[in-house]
């Protein structure tokens, strides 16, 4: 990929966009929007996670240690990973939107119960930002506070979300809120977005939905921004994540007969009920590769 991506004039590595936010803002259904699917069973997106790290590959997860050492893990079993022995959890997904970024899913940071220290030490590893806040208490103190220890590590490339938009009570409401997120946040995001992902997740080929759910708007600018990110200066050398492991022939005396038998359900890509909406709109085949208007109807193709 590297190599791809130098010959197209892209960076060395895929831009890393960390989804960040306080508990139930809207993250993890934001990956699934941006993935296509859930990325981590929707019985594990409650629980207290590390941050989890997601990049193309075939379907496999790992817990990676303080240590640098990854253990293979059942992504059906991640909700059982200790904190505290857990730097975060890698996941290898097939979406076609993994092509020109890693995403990472941080932790909630009002958590009382989680130290800021579990996902900080992942921040310098981080090139933009997309922060969500709920419409209901958007941009608390607290996430206010948070952003001014952390959006220095970043390239500037970030957005703030505000998600839920379809809990308040009429336009008007949203505006005054818009307003004052705006006015709170200027100069700190390069842009501000009301976005219901519930209704863009819904929205199917419906056009219409898809625009007045605020996705359309939103996905353009976050495609032009991974695909052509600000330089960001590193002041150490950046963790790379590898390709998705290959099984060599040496590493079990019948590897051949194990080919012929069906993928293990631990390997097997997982359908955890998501539509694969954004993936057909953000399609990164090679052609479309620095391109920000959505794909037009013939573009598009099913991934699922």
């Amino acid at each position: 990929m590297e190599n791809a991506n130098a010959s197209m004039g892209l960076p060395p590595h895929k831009t890393r966009l960390a989804l960040i936010g306080e508990f139930s803002a809207g993250k993890s259904t934001l990956s699934k929007l941006l993935l296509g699917d859930a990325p981590v069973p929707v019985k594990v997106t409650a629980t207290r996670l590390p941050p989890v790290w997601i990049t193309h590959g075939k379907s496999a997860a790992f817990a990676v240690g303080h240590d640098g050492t990854e253990t293979p893990i059942d992504i059906e079993d991640i909700d059982q990973v200790r904190i505290e022995d857990t730097r975060m959890i890698k996941l290898y997904n097939p979406s076609e939107t993994l092509e020109i970024c890693d995403l990472i899913d941080m932790p909630g940071i009002s958590d009382p119960n989680m130290s800021s220290d579990v996902w900080m030490s992942v921040m310098d590893e981080v090139d933009s930002v997309v922060w969500c806040t709920q419409a209901t208490q958007a941009w608390r103190q607290s996430e206010a506070a948070t952003w001014e220890d952390i959006s220095a590590r970043t390239n500037g490339d970030n957005i703030l979300v505000v998600t839920q938009v379809d809990k308040l009570r009429s336009e008007r409401d949203l505006e005054r809120v818009l307003m004052r997120v705006r006015k709170e946040t200027e100069g700190q995001f390069r842009h501000v977005f009301p976005l219901s992902i519930t209704d863009a997740i819904a929205a199917g080929e419906d056009e219409v939905k898809w625009t007045a759910s605020g996705a359309a708007d939103f996905i353009d600018i976050l495609v032009e921004y991974l695909v052509n990110p600000n330089p960001k200066p590193r002041s150490a050398e950046p963790m790379e994540i590898q390709p998705a492991p290959v099984e060599e022939p040496s590493e079990t005396a019948d590897h051949t007969k194990a080919e012929q038998q069906p993928e293990t359900p631990a390997q097997a890509p997982a359908d955890y009920g998501a539509t694969s909406v954004v993936p057909k709109r953000v399609r990164v085949l090679t052609e479309m590769r620095g391109r920000t208007t959505r794909p037009a109807p013939g573009d598009l193709v099913n991934l699922t």
